[in-house]
């Protein structure tokens, strides 16, 4: 009797090592990350070549963000190079983040919705402030210099395609710009910072 007795004793303790290995594994994976400072000033920097098995193939895997790719579900976004330009405003200027997004559903999506899920803050003498979304100064035909882009975030993405899109953020000052990437339920899943001097 006492051997079965300290039998189901340590059978329970290992269920419950095992319970809470497996919790503490999804606390960690929760866990926001971040990377590390990057220039936005005219600074081309390459984003790293997504392994098929880095970017979950159903929409149903949980989000993350992750040395510059973003898994939103039914899209993905890469991040790929950032610029400040001058923006429409005299004297204004825009962070300007360059991305290419892909479908992985098999219906049509709103790359733009990731405006809901990416915010850009910049802090000031005294708030660290949410930026803007950004318009940049037109040419002398009065045409946006990345219009292609613009429209690309703005067509309904069919399934399976990738296009180029641009995030565009109004600056307030020379400071840096700290980039939130959230999950559908808002929380924050990692960040990215821009110098934008």
């Amino acid at each position: 009797m006492k051997k079965i007795l300290g039998i189901a004793i340590v059978s329970l303790c290992a269920v419950s090592l095992a319970a809470c290995g497996s919790k503490g594994a999804e606390n960690k994976a929760a866990t926001s990350s971040s990377s590390k400072v990057e220039k936005a000033v005219n600074k081309t920097t390459k984003a790293k070549t997504a392994e098929k098995n880095v970017i979950p193939t159903d929409a149903d895997h949980d989000w993350f963000f992750k040395d510059n790719i973003f898994y939103a579900g039914n899209e993905t976004m890469t991040l790929n190079k950032s610029e400040v330009l001058d923006g429409i405003e005299p004297g204004s200027k825009v962070l300007v983040l360059h991305t290419t997004i892909l479908n992985n559903s098999e219906k049509e999506q709103d790359p733009s919705n990731f405006y809901m899920v990416i915010h850009a803050k910049q802090k000031t003498d005294t708030s660290n402030v949410d930026l803007t979304t950004g318009t940049l100064a037109l040419d002398e035909n009065g045409n946006s210099p990345l219009q292609a882009e613009q429209d690309n975030l703005n067509n309904a993405l069919l399934p399976g395609k990738k296009v180029n899109t641009i995030l565009m953020f109004t600056l307030k000052n020379n400071n840096p710009v700290t980039v939130e990437f959230s999950n559908a339920d808002f929380s924050k899943l990692g960040t990215k910072t821009y110098n934008v001097e």
